[in-house]
């Protein structure tokens, strides 16, 4: 049982409680003012024991970013990719960036010892990331990490009880009106295919493969960094020329991830992920072009596409970093341009380097390009250095394409689903072909593009409806049920 005693000291009177540990060791907690804040640690003690919940008080003292890497170390059964994923959102806070390196976990919470942090302190820091404007999403994936981490302190006896338990958090709901979480609607998010050969037609080799084949296979940009040579089937070609040509496939079995300042394969994001994509006979053709000019085409291993960085302009005296070149560190960094960890004013930043290498031809931008066929592709260094450039330069070569001038990577995804729909291939074998897990994610993610059109199916029942008189009966021989 704990037990209080009073000290006197050279600056006044303290209590001490003595107390025994869950391991049996006997513990001492001083410094207390007053003989009823001793007796209220005392009692808090004792109420644990009561309802079966030991827990050693001193243990507690540890600070959260200590028990986060006990945590992160005894998590061996997450994958490479969520391993990376924690470790960045448990970064110090010196390593973040953005709005992030006053509001990520470690700079809210490392230094805090793990039984001083209230659900005061939890709550109040979910309503400043909200109110900072990250996504729900983002929000969730936080705090879902804290509580996993005071988790493990009530399991370790550190804390009697989570304080991150019954914390409010925002929904998708409550972000977006009444919209269900992660549906798709905007028109500009899904290109037409003169808008996509519009796109491809302003990038450089080889990254002009490298969007066709986002757009006409729906695979996510890791899914694509992570292709390797042995992914693409391609079909013989046939002596016959009046035979269809056969699809052919990507078999997509890993995804590229960053994982600190390296590059790693991981497994796809979901069972459904690890999946074999059919591809249209004109992506057949591209891919067999290029495989012919790929350097390293006769190794299984080799990845797909190259990493690549720009040269660098000639100096002009005046202090000048293009993403893509080796003075670019963030365009290296391989963080995914919607990421929390992104400064503030990234875009800002990213938009006037676009709009430079935008005024580049075509053939300028390929003049720049220094593509390293040993390594993987970083996207991000794509993103910055590429793609975007290339979306306004569509728009410089093509007016009549109207690319919408922030457009993303990703609605290369939503446009493939977007150009099914069109191509009336059926939801299930869509969300086959996208790597979802169940077809309800790919219809609720898509529902407008399902439109109820019924015309043909009541035309069929309606067919049914009107009976046929049985051979050698006439109409008159019809007898009213009534009359």
């Amino acid at each position: 049982m704990a037990r209080i005693q009073k000290r006197e000291t050279a600056t006044g009177t303290t209590y001490v409680v003595k107390y025994r540990a869950p391991d049996g060791t006997d513990r001492t907690k001083g410094g207390f003012g007053t003989k009823r804040k001793a007796e209220a640690y005392a009692t808090k003690i004792e109420n644990g024991k009561l309802v079966g919940i030991e827990y050693d008080p001193k243990s507690g003292e540890i600070p959260f970013r200590d028990a986060a890497a006990l945590w992160l170390e005894s998590r061996h059964d997450l994958k490479t990719r969520t391993m990376a994923g924690y470790r960045e959102m448990l970064a110090p806070a010196a390593l973040r960036r953005g709005a992030m390196a006053k509001l990520g976990i470690d700079a809210v919470f490392g230094g805090y010892p793990v039984n001083t942090i209230t659900r005061e302190h939890v709550s109040a820091w979910v309503a400043r990331l909200t109110k900072a404007g990250k996504k729900p999403s983002t929000v969730r994936h936080h705090y879902y990490v804290v509580k996993q981490v005071l988790d493990q302190a009530v399991q370790d006896r550190r804390i009697a009880f989570n304080p991150a338990d019954a914390v409010k958090l925002p929904s998708e709901h409550s972000a977006r009106g009444n919209d269900p979480a992660g549906v798709v609607d905007d028109p500009s998010k899904f290109l037409t295919p003169a808008q996509v050969a519009a796109l491809v037609a302003a990038l450089p080799w080889p990254f002009n493969v490298y969007v066709h084949l986002a757009a006409w296979s729906g695979l996510r940009a890791g899914e694509l960094c992570g292709l390797v040579i042995a992914d693409v089937e391609l079909p013989a070609k046939t002596l016959n020329p009046n035979s269809p040509a056969k699809p052919g496939k990507l078999r997509v079995e890993r995804t590229l991830i960053r994982d600190g300042d390296n590059l790693t394969y991981s497994t796809p994001k979901t069972r459904g992920s690890r999946r074999t994509v059919p591809l249209t006979a004109d992506t057949v053709e591209l891919l067999r072009d290029y495989l012919a000019e790929h350097p390293r085409a006769d190794e299984p291993q080799a990845p797909l596409f190259p990493g690549m960085r720009l040269t660098s302009i000639k100096p002009t005296g005046k202090a000048h970093v293009e993403p893509g070149t080796a003075k670019d560190s963030a365009g290296e960094s391989g963080t995914d341009p919607d990421s929390p960890e992104m400064p503030q004013n990234w875009r800002t930043v990213a938009n006037r380097q676009a709009k430079t290498l935008a005024a580049l031809t075509v053939a300028e931008a390929q003049s720049r390009l220094v593509l390293d066929w040993t390594t993987q592709l970083r996207h991000l260094t794509f993103y910055k250095a590429v793609f975007r450039p290339a979306v306004l330069r569509a728009n410089a070569m093509f007016p009549q394409a109207k690319l919408d001038a922030g457009l993303v990577f990703h609605s290369l995804r939503h446009s493939y689903v977007s150009l099914c729909v069109a191509a009336g291939i059926k939801p299930l074998d869509i969300s086959r072909y996208v790597g979802h897990s169940k077809v309800t994610t790919t219809l609720n993610i898509y529902a407008h593009l399902f439109e109820d059109d019924h015309t043909s199916d009541m035309a069929a029942l309606g067919a049914m409806s009107t009976p046929t008189a049985p051979a050698g009966d006439s109409v008159g021989n019809v007898v009213p049920l009534r009359g």
